[in-house]
Protein backbone atom coordinates (compact mmCIF):
# COMPACT_ATOMS: atom_id res chain seq x y z
CA UNK A 1 0.00 0.00 0.00
CA UNK A 2 1.02 3.38 -0.98
CA UNK A 3 1.75 6.22 1.61
CA UNK A 4 -0.74 8.19 0.08
CA UNK A 5 -3.39 5.55 0.18
CA UNK A 6 -2.54 4.62 4.02
CA UNK A 7 -2.94 8.87 4.83
CA UNK A 8 -5.72 8.92 2.71
CA UNK A 9 -7.64 5.68 4.87
CA UNK A 10 -6.68 7.45 8.29
CA UNK A 11 -7.92 10.19 7.56
CA UNK A 12 -11.36 8.73 6.46
CA UNK A 13 -11.14 6.78 9.28
CA UNK A 14 -10.37 9.59 11.83
CA UNK A 15 -7.38 7.24 12.99
CA UNK A 16 -3.74 8.11 14.68
CA UNK A 17 -1.10 5.69 12.85
CA UNK A 18 0.96 3.65 14.88
CA UNK A 19 3.77 3.77 13.02
CA UNK A 20 5.33 5.77 10.29
CA UNK A 21 5.00 3.94 6.87
CA UNK A 22 8.01 3.28 4.99
CA UNK A 23 9.10 6.22 2.26
CA UNK A 24 9.31 9.18 3.98
CA UNK A 25 9.06 11.98 1.24
CA UNK A 26 12.78 13.68 1.07
CA UNK A 27 11.67 16.91 -0.21
CA UNK A 28 8.75 19.48 0.35
CA UNK A 29 7.58 18.98 -3.81
CA UNK A 30 7.74 15.33 -3.00
CA UNK A 31 5.57 15.82 0.28
CA UNK A 32 3.05 17.88 -1.71
CA UNK A 33 2.78 15.26 -4.52
CA UNK A 34 2.01 12.77 -1.80
CA UNK A 35 -0.94 15.31 0.05
CA UNK A 36 -2.38 16.24 -3.50
CA UNK A 37 -2.68 11.68 -4.23
CA UNK A 38 -3.53 11.04 -0.78
CA UNK A 39 -6.81 14.06 -1.35
CA UNK A 40 -7.65 12.60 -4.14
CA UNK A 41 -7.50 8.83 -2.76
CA UNK A 42 -9.93 9.44 0.18
CA UNK A 43 -13.06 10.32 -2.92
CA UNK A 44 -13.89 13.47 -0.27
CA UNK A 45 -14.72 17.08 -2.08
CA UNK A 46 -12.08 19.49 -1.97
CA UNK A 47 -13.24 22.73 -1.69
CA UNK A 48 -10.02 24.55 -1.19
CA UNK A 49 -7.09 25.23 1.04
CA UNK A 50 -5.08 26.33 4.34
CA UNK A 51 -2.04 27.71 4.64
CA UNK A 52 0.19 26.19 7.65
CA UNK A 53 2.81 27.90 9.60
CA UNK A 54 2.33 31.68 8.19
CA UNK A 55 3.59 32.61 11.73
CA UNK A 56 6.57 32.31 13.67
CA UNK A 57 4.99 31.02 16.30
CA UNK A 58 3.76 28.08 14.34
CA UNK A 59 7.40 27.47 11.94
CA UNK A 60 8.74 27.34 15.41
CA UNK A 61 6.61 24.51 16.74
CA UNK A 62 6.76 22.41 13.64
CA UNK A 63 10.48 23.53 12.60
CA UNK A 64 9.53 24.64 9.47
CA UNK A 65 11.39 27.00 6.97
CA UNK A 66 8.00 28.47 5.74
CA UNK A 67 4.56 27.78 4.90
CA UNK A 68 2.51 25.10 3.20
CA UNK A 69 -0.73 24.13 2.04
CA UNK A 70 -3.08 21.54 2.47
CA UNK A 71 -6.32 21.04 1.75
CA UNK A 72 -9.87 21.66 2.69
CA UNK A 73 -13.15 19.03 2.98
CA UNK A 74 -16.98 19.70 2.59
CA UNK A 75 -16.92 16.16 4.65
CA UNK A 76 -14.57 18.11 7.36
CA UNK A 77 -16.56 21.73 7.12
CA UNK A 78 -18.94 22.97 9.70
CA UNK A 79 -21.65 25.12 10.70
CA UNK A 80 -20.95 29.22 12.06
CA UNK A 81 -21.89 28.12 15.51
CA UNK A 82 -22.15 24.45 15.01
CA UNK A 83 -20.19 21.38 16.79
CA UNK A 84 -17.66 20.06 15.50
CA UNK A 85 -16.76 16.55 16.69
CA UNK A 86 -13.39 15.74 18.36
CA UNK A 87 -11.37 12.48 18.06
CA UNK A 88 -10.06 11.24 21.24
CA UNK A 89 -6.60 10.82 20.18
CA UNK A 90 -6.95 13.95 17.88
CA UNK A 91 -3.92 16.77 19.58
CA UNK A 92 -7.07 19.12 19.33
CA UNK A 93 -5.80 22.23 18.65
CA UNK A 94 -7.81 25.16 17.32
CA UNK A 95 -6.47 28.18 15.20
CA UNK A 96 -8.15 31.29 14.58
CA UNK A 97 -7.84 32.09 10.96
CA UNK A 98 -8.86 34.88 7.88
CA UNK A 99 -10.31 33.40 5.12
CA UNK A 100 -10.87 34.60 1.71
CA UNK A 101 -13.16 32.99 -1.18
CA UNK A 102 -12.34 33.25 -4.82
CA UNK A 103 -14.28 34.92 -7.37
CA UNK A 104 -12.47 34.02 -10.28
CA UNK A 105 -9.48 31.56 -11.19
CA UNK A 106 -5.61 32.67 -10.84
CA UNK A 107 -3.85 30.49 -13.62
CA UNK A 108 -0.21 31.03 -14.40
CA UNK A 109 0.61 34.09 -16.05
CA UNK A 110 4.27 35.14 -17.32
CA UNK A 111 4.74 36.23 -13.77
CA UNK A 112 3.80 35.95 -10.39
CA UNK A 113 0.66 37.30 -9.29
CA UNK A 114 0.96 40.48 -6.53
CA UNK A 115 -1.21 40.96 -3.64
CA UNK A 116 -3.18 43.77 -5.67
CA UNK A 117 -3.99 41.02 -8.41
CA UNK A 118 -4.94 38.68 -5.97
CA UNK A 119 -6.98 40.58 -3.92
CA UNK A 120 -8.99 41.87 -7.12
CA UNK A 121 -10.15 38.62 -7.56
CA UNK A 122 -11.11 37.47 -4.16
CA UNK A 123 -15.33 37.38 -3.57
CA UNK A 124 -15.40 37.77 0.74
CA UNK A 125 -13.40 37.80 3.64
CA UNK A 126 -13.84 35.33 6.90
CA UNK A 127 -13.11 34.66 9.96
CA UNK A 128 -12.74 30.79 10.63
CA UNK A 129 -11.62 28.63 12.93
CA UNK A 130 -8.86 25.17 11.92
CA UNK A 131 -9.57 21.93 13.91
CA UNK A 132 -5.57 20.79 13.83
CA UNK A 133 -5.00 16.93 13.98
CA UNK A 134 -2.19 14.79 12.87
CA UNK A 135 -2.77 11.11 11.61
CA UNK A 136 0.46 10.34 12.07
CA UNK A 137 2.56 9.40 15.51
CA UNK A 138 4.55 11.78 17.33
CA UNK A 139 4.03 15.42 17.45
CA UNK A 140 4.08 18.21 15.14
CA UNK A 141 7.56 18.87 15.17
CA UNK A 142 8.38 15.39 14.42
CA UNK A 143 9.52 15.98 10.81
CA UNK A 144 7.69 18.79 8.70
CA UNK A 145 7.75 16.72 5.58
CA UNK A 146 5.44 14.26 6.68
CA UNK A 147 3.13 17.04 8.27
CA UNK A 148 2.78 18.52 4.59
CA UNK A 149 2.14 14.43 2.98
CA UNK A 150 -0.70 14.55 5.91
CA UNK A 151 -2.54 17.46 4.25
CA UNK A 152 -1.07 20.00 6.61
CA UNK A 153 -2.13 18.47 9.47
CA UNK A 154 -5.79 19.93 8.93
CA UNK A 155 -8.65 18.33 10.68
CA UNK A 156 -11.97 20.35 10.54
CA UNK A 157 -13.10 23.51 9.74
CA UNK A 158 -15.75 26.20 10.35
CA UNK A 159 -16.05 29.05 7.99
CA UNK A 160 -17.85 32.55 9.15
CA UNK A 161 -19.89 34.97 7.61
CA UNK A 162 -18.96 36.73 4.16
CA UNK A 163 -17.53 40.55 4.88
CA UNK A 164 -16.78 43.05 2.22
CA UNK A 165 -13.03 42.33 0.43
CA UNK A 166 -10.64 45.45 1.84
CA UNK A 167 -7.77 46.72 -0.38
CA UNK A 168 -4.51 45.26 -0.71
CA UNK A 169 -2.20 46.13 2.27
CA UNK A 170 -5.32 46.36 4.69
CA UNK A 171 -4.94 42.79 6.42
CA UNK A 172 -2.25 42.92 8.42
CA UNK A 173 -3.74 45.52 11.13
CA UNK A 174 -6.95 43.69 11.43
CA UNK A 175 -7.36 42.57 15.49
CA UNK A 176 -8.98 38.88 16.39
CA UNK A 177 -10.48 38.58 19.85
CA UNK A 178 -10.97 34.85 20.92
CA UNK A 179 -12.47 33.40 24.05
CA UNK A 180 -13.40 30.15 25.49
CA UNK A 181 -16.13 29.20 26.71
CA UNK A 182 -17.08 33.05 27.48
CA UNK A 183 -13.75 33.62 28.62
CA UNK A 184 -10.98 35.28 27.09
CA UNK A 185 -8.21 33.05 25.79
CA UNK A 186 -6.19 35.25 23.34
CA UNK A 187 -5.45 37.92 20.86
CA UNK A 188 -3.55 38.65 17.63
CA UNK A 189 -3.17 40.89 14.39
CA UNK A 190 -3.45 39.66 10.41
CA UNK A 191 0.31 40.63 10.58
CA UNK A 192 0.93 37.55 12.21
CA UNK A 193 0.12 35.92 9.18
CA UNK A 194 3.27 36.10 6.78
CA UNK A 195 2.86 39.92 7.12
CA UNK A 196 -0.56 40.08 6.52
CA UNK A 197 -3.47 37.25 5.40
CA UNK A 198 -3.58 38.99 1.86
CA UNK A 199 0.57 38.42 1.57
CA UNK A 200 -0.31 34.57 2.74
CA UNK A 201 -3.06 34.34 -0.08
CA UNK A 202 -1.19 35.82 -2.55
CA UNK A 203 2.07 32.53 -1.65
CA UNK A 204 0.04 30.25 -2.10
CA UNK A 205 -1.47 31.19 -5.38
CA UNK A 206 2.20 31.35 -7.02
CA UNK A 207 3.30 28.13 -4.89
CA UNK A 208 -0.21 26.13 -6.84
CA UNK A 209 0.86 27.99 -10.12
CA UNK A 210 4.35 26.92 -9.77
CA UNK A 211 3.14 23.27 -8.60
CA UNK A 212 1.05 23.18 -11.99
CA UNK A 213 -2.14 24.33 -10.37
CA UNK A 214 -4.37 27.25 -9.48
CA UNK A 215 -6.70 28.61 -6.92
CA UNK A 216 -10.12 28.22 -8.72
CA UNK A 217 -13.39 30.43 -8.47
CA UNK A 218 -15.59 29.56 -5.53
CA UNK A 219 -12.40 28.08 -3.18
CA UNK A 220 -12.13 29.10 0.29
CA UNK A 221 -8.13 29.70 1.60
CA UNK A 222 -7.31 30.12 5.43
CA UNK A 223 -4.46 32.01 5.73
CA UNK A 224 -2.81 31.14 9.05
CA UNK A 225 -3.13 31.23 13.35
CA UNK A 226 -2.83 34.51 13.68
CA UNK A 227 -3.56 34.55 17.54
CA UNK A 228 -2.28 31.95 20.08
CA UNK A 229 -2.91 28.76 20.13
CA UNK A 230 -6.14 27.34 21.54
CA UNK A 231 -6.30 23.58 22.98
CA UNK A 232 -9.72 22.49 23.25
CA UNK A 233 -11.47 19.27 25.45
CA UNK A 234 -15.24 17.78 24.83
CA UNK A 235 -17.57 20.44 25.39
CA UNK A 236 -15.50 24.10 24.74
CA UNK A 237 -16.78 27.06 22.73
CA UNK A 238 -14.40 28.62 20.77
CA UNK A 239 -15.29 32.57 19.48
CA UNK A 240 -13.23 34.24 17.31
CA UNK A 241 -14.06 38.24 16.30
CA UNK A 242 -13.07 41.30 14.66
CA UNK A 243 -14.96 44.37 14.14
CA UNK A 244 -14.12 44.38 10.19
CA UNK A 245 -14.90 40.44 10.02
CA UNK A 246 -17.76 39.33 12.62
CA UNK A 247 -17.37 36.59 14.37
CA UNK A 248 -17.20 32.93 14.12
CA UNK A 249 -17.76 30.27 16.76
CA UNK A 250 -17.76 26.37 17.10
CA UNK A 251 -18.36 23.98 19.46
CA UNK A 252 -16.02 21.08 19.73
CA UNK A 253 -17.74 17.71 21.05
Amino acid sequence: MTVAQILADARIQGRKLEAYPDGEPATEREAFAVQCEAAGLTGWTQTGWKIGCTSKMAKDMLRADGPFPGPIYAERTFANYGEVPLNNKAIRLVEPEIAFIMARNLPAGDAEHSVEKVISAVASVHLSLELVNRRLPGGLEDGNMWNIADGGCNDAFTLGPANEVLPAGEYAALELVVSKNGQPETVGLGINALGGPDIALTWLANYLNANGLALQAGEVVTTGVVTGLVYVAHGDEVTSSCAQCGEVSARYK
